[in-house]
């Protein structure tokens, strides 16, 4: 409560600071889409088609349909209900269905800013360069203007980080004396349960006591009533909410929704206090999916989230195993699949006696995925580290390399493709722009300075746990399980945006490194 009325306090305090890194980013971003992406429908991308046809439909009151009039079940309803509310206000104009998502992408440096409050309690100058880094940073800005739902779901998803660390008692408590521990029981209002400053020389010295908050002696001794005034609780409330709204937009949140209730398993909550939380956060991020979800069962008999899962790994991912199964080149194999899965479709709805509903076209996909993964597990593993390997260190500026050269696609899934023509293509970039070219080598230096700063907070998290100083490591545990997450879901994709749900972590962390880096004394 302490720790949530110095935020309060700090933001009201710096109003000026954050009006002024909101209206920077704005002005930033409104910019680049009206001097380029506007310009030849650049902000137009693949997916983006599906989501404006949905969205119109909507608009014009046809319900949650597709081209033909059928339900759609292929893409998630958060975008398109985004879009078709512009719509129904404005008309159905692209452009300037965008702005709103321009504004909402501007608020991300001032959440970036309360988040490395969240992480680093009081390093105000660490959470200031934290916030400024984030209006400059070319995926926030550039996906700003995109006809995608990257922004949307890092808003919501921003929130959800925000109100989880909140509510999540995650810090090291000393197992016999300490900065924690208390004589006797006092009032809640008394007592901060949040991680101390990274730089304080008290500190606590255990790594999750045996992942179980009821070993440790700090919170034996606090009185019964403690964890019923826990305003941790309502905090998942919101986390569950807004993790449930980002999982209507990307279909990552369930994925996030586990990873959460295992740390929160392996936070310093009573074991109580653990259930209640997770039950909490939920049942709070259910609320917004059931309705979705009830849809799709009522409509189909089957519960699921959408359809897109299917062709995605087929085409996408076993298609690259099936070109050394077929001894041929990927858009053969993508042909080859094509006529696997079409007989199997046949013959399942010969055996059913009528035709297949989309969900069960996309479980055959998925199937016959699964199947070509199992002849060749080397190769698949390798490919899916591949795909990880590019999610991580693909640069955002591709997107420019990919709209000046006219749309033209590259062959990611070529045999024999070197992993070192990634890094070639940037260093090396074709283009005839030296704009283009001066922006790609920018990125690539400030993205260098990102991971140094990154490894090297790594590095001293490690350092200082090894002499019994976990601080910094309890503020790493917080972030990293979301960041590896977004890094494994990347398993057939492989592009630099799968990974910008997590560059606010990545940002707040690494300038903590180098904020730690230029620090003076032993305390650093």
């Amino acid at each position: 409560m302490e720790h949530n009325v110095r935020i309060r306090s700090l933001l009201w305090q710096h109003r000026g600071f954050l009006s002024i890194i909101f209206m920077v980013a704005l002005v930033i971003r409104a910019l680049v889409f009206f001097s380029y992406l506007s310009h030849d429908e650049r902000y137009w991308q693949v997916d983006s088609n599906t989501y404006h046809v949905v969205a119109t439909n909507i608009a014009q009151g046809k319900g949650y349909v597709g081209p033909d009039g059928s339900p759609h079940f292929y893409r998630l309803p958060g975008y398109p209900l985004f879009l078709a509310a512009s719509y129904s206000l404005y008309g159905v104009d692209k452009k300037v269905a965008l702005l709103p998502q321009i504004v909402l992408s501007s608020t991300i440096p001032v959440l970036v800013f309360i988040l490395s409050l969240i992480l680093f309690p009081g390093l105000l100058l660490l959470a200031r360069a934290a916030g400024i880094f984030a209006i400059f940073h070319l995926g926030l800005v550039l996906y700003a203007g995109f006809f995608m739902t990257e922004t949307l779901f890092l808003f919501f998803f921003l929130l959800f980080l925000l109100f989880f660390f909140r509510g999540v008692h995650c810090f090291f408590c000393k197992s016999k004396q300490g900065v924690f521990l208390v004589d006797q029981p006092v009032p809640y209002e008394n007592i901060s349960l949040w991680l101390p400053e990274p730089l304080m020389s008290t500190e606590g010295s255990t790594l999750f006591e045996r992942s179980a908050g009821d070993t440790c002696p700090a919170f034996k001794t606090l009185p019964p009533q403690f964890f019923e005034g826990d305003p941790g609780v309502k905090a998942m409330v919101f986390a569950g909410l807004f993790l449930g709204l980002a999982s209507l937009v990307r279909p990552v949140g369930h994925y996030a929704l586990a990873v959460s209730l295992i740390v929160l398993a392996l936070s310093n909550d009573l074991w109580k206090g653990k259930f209640v939380k997770a039950s909490v956060l939920s049942v709070a991020w259910l609320l917004p999916v059931c309705i979705w979800l009830v849809r799709n069962v009522m409509l189909t008999g089957y519960l699921f989230f959408h359809t897109l899962p299917g062709g995605h790994f087929l085409y996408l991912s076993a298609a690259r195993v099936a070109m050394h199964v077929h001894d041929c080149s990927y858009q053969q194999a993508r042909q080859i699949l094509a006529h696997e899965v079409q007989e199997k479709m046949r013959s399942y709805e010969q055996a059913k006696g009528s035709e297949l509903l989309e969900i069960e076209r996309c479980r055959i996909h998925e199937q016959l995925a699964v199947e070509y993964f199992k002849k060749d597990l080397w190769r698949s593993a390798q490919y899916w580290l591949t795909d990880m390997f590019r999610t991580m260190f693909s640069l955002y500026s591709s997107e420019l390399l990919y709209l000046e050269s006219g749309r033209q696609e590259i062959d990611y899934f070529q045999k024999g493709r070197p992993v070192g023509s990634l890094f070639e293509r940037y260093i090396f970039p074709k283009t005839d722009s030296w704009l283009v070219k001066m922006i790609i080598w920018t990125e690539l230096e400030f993205f260098i300075l990102l991971l140094l700063g990154f490894l090297g907070f790594i590095v001293r998290a490690a350092y200082r746990a090894w002499h019994k100083k976990y601080s910094l490591a309890c503020a790493l545990c917080r972030g990293l399980p979301f960041m590896v997450l977004f890094v494994i879901i990347a398993l057939a994709g492989g592009y630099s945006r799968m990974r910008l749900p997590i560059e606010p972590l990545l940002i707040v962390y690494s300038c903590a490194g180098w904020f730690l880096r230029i620090q003076k004394g032993d305390h650093a």
